[in-house]
Parts: structure tokens; sequence; C-alpha cells
């Protein structure tokens, strides 16, 4: 049962303080979510995307902390989008968070990002009514000023509107060059990065060394230098890594499926860190299958799944995830609740996926329940209920979707000469096959020029600094 009395806390100096409610940290933090909201940074993915998770892991903390509960996060980098800078120059802040009080870790983040911090200041230190103290939600707070983005970038779309690109054809033709020039420029760059990648596996016995797209090739090349300078002054320790997979991501840790990840914007310190003791880390490996397997015994046997492009976190935050949700759920029956008559015996056909606390509880496009650790099991068990039909529509348009998706990914790459074709993790095998069968009526005027390109499918033109042409999946 969530505690409504713990509101007080005792600060470094002495001073006893109370943790800010929900409403006062939305309203403390409106100024930085106007700096580092993901919608600022629609051409930039590499910042986009690790904004967006250092958020989900802020809303945690902050959830934690009202909860009383102990969270360890790591230093969160920010991309921060600031007045008079150059496009596409953003400066990066990381934000340590190590304390229990809420007014502390606010104060903290606004710093960090030469915010004012006077509204927190004027916010009294006395204890609030226990009526005016509520269940915290962060992301609801966050997704109301999502909505206000929208709103003041309405004008200004209007106006790009104007100036948008008539057709895909046109814009190839103007920037598939540039796009295979850039590429070449980035050549000895890539070279160094596999010559680098080679050396790691040969010296140290590591079976293979891979990282995010979402990253700047240059960003791999340092973090690979900073690797080799590591293992060369600890050669001691790196047989701790033999035969294992390296990523180069957003995290440090272990993940689900066993590689040792890396987060490029740690500190060689925590990668250290993590190589000296991956072998402790691996033990939650070998407990997430007993976890899953009782998650599902409680849930008439639905399947644990997890998304492929689901937010990364270590294997032993991802047991932490599941006791709380086993947890919650046992809770539900020891109170004498029961599904719903109309919930099938059996969920076997069904498939749910665990994610952090501050995720949403949603039918994914794959037809997969997603539901945050953190869900109430009521909630989870009506959402459930409620959304059978919709899983099911899901699930059977996604198994036919997933091969045709695959035969026009293999025709358009094979059609179109492209070195590579990706997409963002957000075009669903739905608008990947509508952009692919687009791509195909335009054969004729556009092989020539997309010959020997990468390809990106997402939302937005853009030719990035590696040569790869990004364009958006419902184009004209």
């Amino acid at each position: 049962m969530y505690c409504r009395l713990n509101i007080r806390c005792i600060c470094a100096n002495g001073v006893t303080s109370r943790f800010l409610s929900t409403a006062e940290i939305s309203t403390a933090l409106r100024p930085f979510y106007f700096s580092v909201h993901p919608d600022l940074f629609g051409k930039y993915p590499e910042q986009r995307k690790i904004n967006e998770q250092s958020l989900q892991q802020l809303s945690a903390f902050l959830e934690a902390q009202q909860s009383r509960r102990r969270m360890v996060v790591p230093p969160l980098p920010f991309y921060l989008r600031q007045k008079n800078t150059a496009e596409g120059e953003f400066k990066l802040v990381q934000i340590q968070l190590n304390g229990s009080d809420t007014r502390d870790t606010v104060v903290k983040v606004l710093n960090a990002c030469n915010i004012s911090t006077s509204y927190v200041d004027k916010i009294p230190q006395a204890p609030l009514k226990e009526d005016s103290f509520s269940k915290p939600d962060f992301m609801k707070a966050y997704q109301r000023y999502s909505t206000e983005f929208e709103n003041a970038t309405e004008i200004k779309k209007k106006v790009e509107e104007k100036k948008a690109i008539d057709n895909i054809v046109d814009w190839v033709y103007e920037n598939s060059a540039v796009a295979r020039e850039k590429y070449e420029l980035m050549s000895a760059t890539r070279d160094q990065v596999k010559s680098l990648i080679d050396h790691l596996c040969k010296t140290y016995g590591i079976k293979e060394v891979k990282y995010d797209n979402g990253w700047n090739i240059s960003h791999i090349r340092g973090a690979l230098q900073s690797l080799v300078s590591l293992a060369t002054q600890h050669s001691n320790i790196m047989d701790n890594l033999q035969g294992r997979t390296i990523a180069l991501g957003q995290f440090t840790g272990v993940s689900l499926d066993g590689d040792v990840y890396l987060n490029i914007i740690d500190v060689r310190n925590e990668w250290l860190s993590l190589i000296k003791k991956v072998r402790q880390e691996d033990s939650a490996l070998t407990m997430i299958p007993s976890y899953e397997k009782a998650l599902s015994s409680i849930l008439r046997d639905i399947h644990i799944r997890r998304r492929k492009f689901m937010p990364k976190v270590s294997a032993a935050l991802y047991c932490s995830h599941l006791r709380q949700l086993i947890t919650s759920i046992g809770d539900f029956y020891g109170r004498g609740n029961k599904f719903p008559p109309s919930v099938p015996e059996s969920l076997s056909k069904y498939e749910i996926v665990v994610e952090p606390e501050a995720g949403p509880l949603m039918v994914s496009p794959t037809g997969q329940f997603i539901t945050p650790s953190s869900c109430p099991a009521d909630e989870l068990i009506a959402y459930i209920n409620n959304h059978l039909d919709e899983a099911t529509l899901l699930l059977t348009e996604y198994s036919i979707n997933k091969h045709v998706e695959k035969a026009l990914h293999k025709e358009v790459k094979e059609r179109f000469g492209l070195l590579e074709l990706h997409k963002d993790d957000s075009i669903t095998p739905g608008l990947m096959i509508s952009c692919c069968q687009r791509l195909l009526t335009r054969t004729d005027k556009l092989n020539a020029n997309l010959r020997g390109n990468i390809l990106y499918v997402t939302h937005y033109y853009s030719v990035l600094t590696e040569g790869i042409l990004c364009i958006p999946w419902n184009f004209k």
C-alpha cells in the first residue's frame, strides 16, 4: 500500500525539510523540461534518445524518493538546447543524483543547467498537510509539457509546411551525392573503429564489440580508444571479458542478454568498476528465468517477453522490476481479488513486457502488453481485461507484417543498391511496409541516386555527418 505519511526528511545540515509535492516538482522543473524536451532534438536522434532515457530515469528516481525507496542511478546525461547557439550545437551536462530528498534533487538538476532555483527557495520547509500529499505521477506531469510544446510549435510547423519538401525524388536528387561524399570522408574513421575492435577481440579474447546505431561514428572511435587505453593499463582484469560481447550504449552494466554494456558518456572508472565485478553481475542473469516463470504463472501463463527496442536496463535492475510486479500481484490475490470472469483461463497466446517504473501502461503496435513494474495489480489486470481484443488484433497483424517487412526490406536494399537500410525504433512493421512499397513505386526515378547510400527510415529528412540519408516513412 502506498504510504502517505512519509513526507518529512532531515537534511544534511540538520534542518527539518519535507518532500516537495508532485505539483511543486513539476512546476520547479518546468524550465528544465523546456531545455531538454526530446521534441527539441527531432533532427538529432542521438541527443533525443539520450534525453528520453535520462528523463525516464529521473522520473523513476523522484518517484522512489517520494515513496521512501532507495534507488541508485548513474550520472544522468542531458543535452541542453540554449539560446544564441548555432544549429546542432548543444551543451552536455552530467547530473549526479545520490540523495533521498526531492528538494535536493530538484535543486541539483536546476543548478546543473544554470536555471534559477528561486521557486524552490520560496517553498516553505514546514510539512504539508496529509491531504495535500498524493501519489506522484511525474510522467503525467511531464506529458503535460509535451502538449504545451505541441501548442507552442503549431504556428512554426505551419510556416515550415510551406517550405516542406515537395517530394522525395527531388530531395534525394539534391542530397544523395552529398551523403556519399560524407560517407567517404568518414572512411578513415570507420577503418580506425574496425582496427580498434579487432585489437580488443584478438588481444583480450573478447567475442564481439558492437554499438548502438544512434551514435556518431566519431564518438564510437573515441570510446573505443578509451577502452583500449583502459585495457592496456589494467590488463590483469581483462580476463573477465574473455568470450563476452561488449556493447557501447546508454548504460553501464550487464544486459538481459548477458552483454557487457559500457555507457559512452560514463567516465572510465565506471567501466573499470563493472569489469572488475562483471561475474558478480552475472548472478542476476541466472535468476531472471525463475522470476519470469513465476510472473507468468500468476498471470495465467501469459508469455513474458522483451521488446527488441525496450529501454536498456541491467539484469539486476530487471530482476528488481520483476520482483516488484510479482509482489504487487501476490498482494492483489492475498486481498481476495480475482481476475474478471471475462478473462480467459489461459493467457498463453498473449505477451507482456515489464519495463522500468516510469514507463507507460499500453498495448504496443506489435500486440504486446507493456507495463511499468510499479503498476498496481488491479490496474494492470483491469487493463488486460479491457484490451484483449486489441492485443489479439495487433498480434495477428504483426505475425503477418513481420514476414512482409523482412521480404520488402531485402527487396528495397537490393533494388536500389543500398549499402545499408535501417529504421528508427518507433517505425513499426506496418509503417515500414508502407514506406518500402512506396519506394518501390519510384524505382525508376530513385534508383541511380540512391545506389551506394545508407538509408535510414525515420520521421524527417536529414543527411547525418557520417553520410546517412534520413527520410520520413510517410514521404511524399
